[in-house]
């Protein structure tokens, strides 16, 4: 009863998987910092400085006219000429984000003159913990338009610029628009940035800009283009222990550098999606991986891989050591001899060197995994079940079956399986647990399917990544694949007491 309570813990995990997670197991990345610690640690002593996720921005996609009131505007101009508009549309917004809705800041001249003039656009946030994120994310959409669209040469180049601010303190420059080389596009159209990092109207187009210290790159995307830029500055750098928990600042400034000899000039940024996300150093319930993946949706989804690959191929096994046995041992001759020297020879190779050749040759699918273990694990029953078919084909009511005209086929079926299916019953329960742990091994040492995600493929990624420290990684899975072991030994010896009478206990 024990072992069919754990089982039935494991199916529960197993089936109802996509219930208690939303999230995929492989490929839903940085739901936190990557090695994220669980978020009930956060209450026990000695880790206060474990931080959670936050999302401090208000509105930052700009769909409504109400949302311009949750950010600040500040302008800077040189010539009294100059004319800055700020104002909010709801028909023109990042195509590829949030859709319509953004901030159109619109620089204008009517006579000559030139000068810089900038705009910025921010917000005040709180960061409520005692340390700093594991990672932050930030992202700006941003559409230059102007005069110079068929002459460039009387446009008002735009310079692009996010930034964090401590309330009253340093300025740091998260990432400018810069320039990219040609070599780092992966396709056209290029957008006409200068050599300094401005952009001008030639080819109006929507430019998403997107930076994380994590991978210590900056990501640039116009439409299917897309460019990485090294990122310079340290997470520490903005949230020290000096100014955590506190205030930022965190914004957008737009530059007009304005060198042009004609008379009138006028030149919109059309801006959207101005986000940012901190990303904790705690998460979920088992924390989450080198990838910022949770580890308890892996755990939950490993339980089907596991239990999935257990069950089909321990039937595969014993399917072909019962046929092969039962042929063996009731028909004899020469093809009993053929067929007990091909399972000698079998029984004598080491298996799990062998998966590991068919594995690197055949390619980690778990569909070929099913199939090798199979294959490979039916000889030991094959030569059990031959062992009791020889004893029962020499019993008297297989010899009276024989009076009466049956033939092998009727006495195969109705007397030998069924006497001999108590051994199947045992041996598929005690096959399972040790095909769980073929495949867990294969998988720790790298033989994995990519497209799932096992016990063994968490214990191989703990290795790989040196995180044996992070015990929440590790207890899990090899706790896990312990229990199944465990609970399917113990039914099978259960039912070896209950179908096998010479165990049986009087009443």
């Amino acid at each position: 009863m024990f072992g069919i309570l754990i089982l039935l813990f494991f199916l529960i995990m197993a089936v109802g998987a996509p219930l208690f997670t939303p999230y995929n197991p492989t490929q839903t990345t940085y739901l936190a910092a990557a090695y994220a610690a669980p978020s009930w640690l956060r209450f026990l002593p000695g880790s206060e400085t474990l931080s959670e996720n936050i999302n401090p921005i208000i509105s930052p996609e700009f769909s409504t006219p109400d949302t311009l009131n949750k950010w600040s505007l500040t302008t800077q101009t040189s010539q009294s000429v100059q004319e800055i508009q700020i104002r909010h549309l709801s028909t023109i917004g990042n195509p590829f984000g949030s859709g319509p809705g953004s901030i159109a800041v619109t620089y204008k001249r009517e006579a000559a003159g030139s000068g810089d003039a900038t705009v910025a656009i921010s917000q005040e946030i709180f960061y409520p913990y005692t340390g700093p994120p594991g990672r932050f994310a930030g992202n700006i959409a941003f559409r230059v338009e102007g005069t110079g669209t068929q002459l460039p040469s009387l446009d008002v180049p735009v310079k692009v610029t996010v930034f964090l601010q401590s309330l009253g303190g340093e300025k740091w420059t998260l990432w400018p628009v810069l320039k990219p080389s040609p070599k780092q596009w992966y396709t056209q159209p290029i957008p006409p940035f200068t050599p300094t990092g401005e952009i001008n109207s030639a080819t109006p187009m929507w430019v998403l800009s997107k930076a994380s210290p994590e991978s210590n790159v900056t990501h640039i995307d116009s439409g299917a283009a897309a460019l990485t830029s090294i990122f310079p500055i340290p997470l520490q750098t903005f949230f020290n222990a000096s100014l955590i928990p506190g205030r930022y600042i965190y914004g957008a400034e737009i530059l007009f550098k304005d060198s042009s000899s004609s008379t009138r000039v006028e030149t919109t940024v059309y801006l959207d999606d101005l986000d940012l996300k901190l990303f904790g150093t705690s998460w979920g319930v088992l924390g989450t991986d080198h990838y910022g993946r949770d580890i308890f949706s892996q755990l939950l989804y490993g339980s089907r891989i596991s239990l999935y690959i257990g069950l089909l191929s321990a039937i595969l096994s014993v399917v072909l050591g019962l046929g092969i046995g039962l042929a063996s041992g009731y028909l004899g001759g020469i093809l009993d001899e053929i067929m007990m020297r091909a399972t000698d020879m079998l029984l004598v190779i080491p298996s799990l060197p062998l998966l590991i050749v068919l594995i690197a040759v055949l390619g980690p699918n778990m569909n070929v995994l099913i199939l090798l273990l199979g294959f490979l694990g039916w000889m030991g029953f094959a030569r059990v079940v031959r062992s009791q078919v020889l004893s029962l084909k020499e019993r008297p009511f297989i010899e009276a079956a024989k009076a009466v005209g049956a033939g092998k086929t009727y006495i195969t079926i109705r007397h030998i399986v069924p006497n001999v299916m108590s051994l199947v019953y045992v041996t598929l329960a005690t096959t399972v647990p040790g095909n769980i742990v073929a495949e867990a091994a294969l998988s720790w040492l790298g033989f994995y399917d990519p497209f799932i995600m096992s016990w063994g493929r968490m214990l191989h990624d703990v290795q790989e990544k040196a995180a044996i420290f992070n015990w929440w990684w590790v207890i899990p899975p090899g706790l896990a694949i312990a229990l199944v072991a465990i609970s399917f030994i113990m039914v099978g010896y259960a039912l070896d007491d209950i179908l096998n009478p010479k165990l049986r206990l009087r009443r």
